[in-house]
């Protein structure tokens, strides 16, 4: 059985919707987690994003730059290298 072979069979395969919803869901985990861990490590980026959306959302500003954060991490790994910072 070749390559080609498989990988038809693995694409002939009906897939229902809740089903892709679920893998989605189970692949959201890790990319949730490592968000939570690199928010906690990055106390630093937290406090800035936290100055920067206070002025707007003074009662959730602590919570929101937590989010931000944790939420876009790869951007945050990304933009200091391309930056030169």
């Amino acid at each position: 059985m070749g390559v080609k072979t498989a990988t038809r069979r693995l694409l002939s395969r009906r897939v229902s919707v809740a089903d892709m919803v679920e893998f989605g869901l189970w692949l959201g985990i890790p990319y949730v987690i490592v968000g939570l861990v690199f928010a906690f490590f990055g106390i630093e980026q937290v406090r800035h994003i936290e100055s920067l959306v206070s002025p707007v959302l003074p009662a959730g500003g602590e919570m929101a730059g937590y989010l931000v954060v944790a939420g876009l991490w790869p951007a945050f790994l990304l933009l200091p290298a391309v930056c030169g910072v």
